[in-house]
């Protein structure tokens, strides 16, 4: 997905636009959001709108496409034919594109094959039940989510027949995927759709197009008049799609015969669970980016759009959180800071743009995104924090030139994958990294993995021996576990019986071995997002769906499911439609703090709701008894968590959390709270409150961040003794937690993007994981 340019429009019909998802011959398609329903725009190009007879046939499709229904397309939910540029609205599809899912990843098992070919004829019969025929149907409209594929773009291409797009003999549809009547201009019977869904298949299980690339012509050459070489496509499954690539149209069987042969072989049609787990994986890191998409800053009306005439329309309609403390309830310390407050106007002082939540930039790798290789990569950060009420303490900032360089202990590349005789062992990214008896535990989306003092491996958990993928959202830091006492739990999905089911696996810290894994037996759920921490033995996770049926066929919604970790069951389920984007957890008490964009809701020991209160927070942690909020306002204040009153409230504008969460930091007991407070420089000052009072104990100024580094937010760590600040630029620095002066500084990261780095304090040492660079880095707490 694309950030919106300028000449995009913000908004279509209802739905405020957050991206641009695709692009092809009719238009753009954007990524929208009306009445909490995420939706595809496809916008049509300026010059077909023009034309009365596309219009026309436009309506007509629209209207048909209503009619499709099933449980393997994107039904059209919206459209307005007679808006000055018409538009349609079809169900977001949270997945990957079969081309994009083959390309990186590499062709399909035989299972999947089945599968897939069964869902994509049941797709294909639902459209041409509703008269239309799809004319298009490839690998990039094929959508893979969690619990099917969905064909996408149906019923559209023929709207544009005799229009300009076609008057000089051009051909709707995508050449290697195009039927032998398509390639020389014969007209169409649902037929055409069925050799088009053998070439697909036949794509996903050799990696590469059937009849060949290259030249528009030679490839329509070879589909007509050659044989094609379906090798690479499973035995079983081989006469199938070749009756599928029949020349003669009449030959091909239906798609219900399709799915009818592939159930008669065994092979069901697919559900949760279907897929291999490293597209399991992309999937999940498209929908924790969605989670945290920024809503778009307001710039030009619809009315004073213009489009060239190489504007696009029907791209694909998919696109593609960091670490715990060492105490329990720190897991959850690092959270994604999505939040939309009203923007300000107008420049700071130091003419950066004004500080609010609105004005989250989306900073995006080439301006797409898009999931291959690691992962997916997303970079929010900050425009600003806005200007404090105080100097710096009234004292100078310092320079930090005369701060020490500390040494690095140890820097490694942790092997995820390969572990097998004659595999080759594979670095995979750590979105989390923990310090807990004597082990730096990295785990990866296949394995756990604990390094000891000097960072060789000392022991490995599998995953997949017990039918688990771990939570880890391609390259995106995110808390996924947590240590309590001599266990370590880890959020991931079991992956059995075509289901998809949140998962918990608990591993004895000493021993290296998994002791229990536990499910949540729910439906309407669809894995963990985030692992929040332990209190008092009971494990607390969000996790995507309601556990209610709204009629579609993904999960809707978000869930705390509370795990008690002594019986191993679920202490209560709690779903909600909103999004749960912060938590809290005390170290002692019977409420855990949930927030979304405007809310806070406490939940007690059985899920039930003990207060809400509407309040756009910027950071939300707890310190000792009390829930700590920062709002819109900057202020900082401390909850009763039985009652959601204000306890005391702290002077001066506090910096809110960074991305990665990490506002604010206590010590252990949590009597003192750390945070850092925005300077009229613009600058940070580093200080101290007592935890139950709210009184300054002491606020020092700390060296600024390189100039060209962007505005970051607070983020920082308290252990053995040590304040951690990571800087806008990914300079750490261990400060002195008794009057915050530094005591030294590491430049190893310096340059690197801050939001993309996990870090995590304790037990005698600073850790940091660079998931994008697979990297994980080791210092101790006096930094020699």
């Amino acid at each position: 997905m694309k950030q919106l340019g300028a000449a995009d429009p913000r908004q279509i019909g209802p739905y405020t636009l957050l991206g641009r998802l695709g692009a092809g011959g009719m238009g753009a398609v954007y990524l929208g959001r009306a009445r909490g329903r995420t939706v595809a725009v496809k916008v049509v190009r300026p010059d077909l709108a023009r034309d009365d007879a596309f219009r026309d046939r436009f309506q007509r499709e629209v209207e048909a496409a209503r009619l499709v229904s099933g449980a393997f397309t994107a039904p059209v939910v919206d459209a307005d034919t007679q808006d000055r540029i018409p538009w349609m609205a079809t169900t977001f599809v949270v997945g990957v594109s079969l081309d994009q899912a083959v390309t990186t990843r590499g062709p399909l098992p035989g299972n999947v094959l089945w599968a897939l070919t069964a869902g994509v004829a049941e797709a294909l019969a639902g459209v041409h039940d509703a008269g239309l025929i799809h004319r298009d149907l490839k690998p990039a409209n094929v959508l893979l989510a969690l619990d099917g594929p969905r064909v996408i773009d149906f019923g559209i291409a023929r709207a544009v027949d005799g229009t300009a797009l076609t008057s000089t003999g051009a051909i709707i549809g995508s050449a290697p995927y195009m039927s032998p009547e398509q390639a020389v201009g014969e007209p169409l019977s649902s037929a055409s759709d069925v050799f088009s869904l053998g070439s697909a298949i036949a794509f996903a299980a050799r990696g590469d197009s059937l009849f060949g690339a290259g030249a528009a012509a030679g490839v329509l050459f070879r589909i007509v008049h050659t044989e094609p070489d379906l090798g690479a496509v499973p035995a079983g499954l081989r006469d199938l799609i070749a009756s599928c690539l029949a020349k003669n149209p009449g030959d091909r069987p239906t798609p219900r015969q399709v799915s009818e042969c592939v159930e008669r072989e065994g092979h069901p049609v697919p559900s949760g669970g279907w897929l291999p787990e490293a597209v399991a994986a992309d999937i999940i890191a498209v929908r924790a980016v969605m989670t945290t998409l920024p809503e778009p800053p307001p710039t030009l009306a619809f009315g004073h759009v213009t489009q060239g005439p190489g504007s696009p329309a029907g791209g694909p309609e998919s696109s593609g959180p960091e670490s715990g403390r060492p105490e329990p309830r720190g897991a959850g310390a690092d959270r994604p800071d999505a939040d939309r407050s009203d923007p300000a106007d107008g420049p700071d002082p130091a003419g950066r743009p004004n500080p609010n939540r609105r004005k989250l930039l989306l900073g995006l790798a080439g301006g797409t995104l898009a999931v291959a290789g690691a992962g997916t990569w997303l970079g929010l950060a900050l425009s600003g924090s806005g200007a404090a009420d105080d100097e710096p303490g009234g004292r100078p900032r310092p320079s930090g030139n005369d701060v020490p360089e500390a040494t690095l202990a140890w820097k490694v590349k942790p092997s995820g994958t390969g572990s097998g005789a004659g595999q080759t062992k594979q670095s995979a990214a750590c979105p989390q990294v923990l310090s807990t008896h004597g082990l730096v535990v990295c785990p990866t989306l296949e394995r756990i993995l604990a390094l000891d003092d000097a960072g060789r491996t000392k022991w490995t958990v599998d995953g997949t021996e017990h039918g688990i993928a771990f939570s880890v959202q391609g390259s995106l830091p995110n808390v996924i576990a947590a240590a309590d006492g001599d266990r370590l739990y880890v959020a991931g999905m079991a992956m059995k019986s075509m289901a998809v089911r949140s998962a918990v696996v608990a591993i004895d810290l000493d021993k290296g071995k998994a002791a229990w894994t536990a499910t949540l037996d729910r439906p309407h759920t669809q894995g963990v997002l985030r692992f929040c921490g332990v209190m008092d033995g009971t494990a607390y996770l969000i996790g995507f769906g309601d556990g209610k049926d709204h009629g579609g066929p993904t999960p809707s919604g978000y869930h705390v499911w509370a795990l008690d970790l002594t019986t191993r069951k679920t202490a209560f389920f709690h779903g909600e439609d909103a999004d749960f984007i912060f938590s809290a957890l005390p170290q002692r008490g019977d409420h855990a703090l949930f927030a979304g964009p405007t809310r806070l809701r406490a939940l007690d020991t059985k899920g039930g709701v003990a207060w809400t209160t509407k309040r756009e927070p910027h950071t939300v942690d707890a310190a000792g008894q009390h829930f700590i909020v920062v709002d819109g306002t900057m202020r900082m204040s401390a909850l009763d968590p039985a009652t959601g009153k204000s306890v005391w409230t702290a002077a001066g504008a506090v910096a809110p959390a960074s991305l990665r969460g990490n506002g604010i930091a206590t010590d252990k007991d949590g009597r003192v709270l750390y945070a850092l407070w925005q300077d009229k420089d613009n600058g940070y000052s580093l200080g101290a409150l007592d935890g139950g009072t709210g009184r300054t104990r002491w606020k020092t100024p700390l060296p600024a961040d390189s100039k060209d580094s962007r505005s970051l937010g607070a983020r920082i760590l308290y252990a053995d003794g040590n304040l951690y600040r990571m800087g806008a630029d990914s300079v750490v620095w261990a400060c002195d937690a008794t009057n915050g002066k530094p005591r030294w500084k590491y430049t190893g990261m310096k340059g690197t993007d801050p939001t993309k780095l996990a870090w995590t304090a304790g037990d005698g040492r600073l850790c940091l994981s660079d998931p994008t660079a697979t990297t994980v880095a080791a210092l101790h707490a006096n930094g020699a």
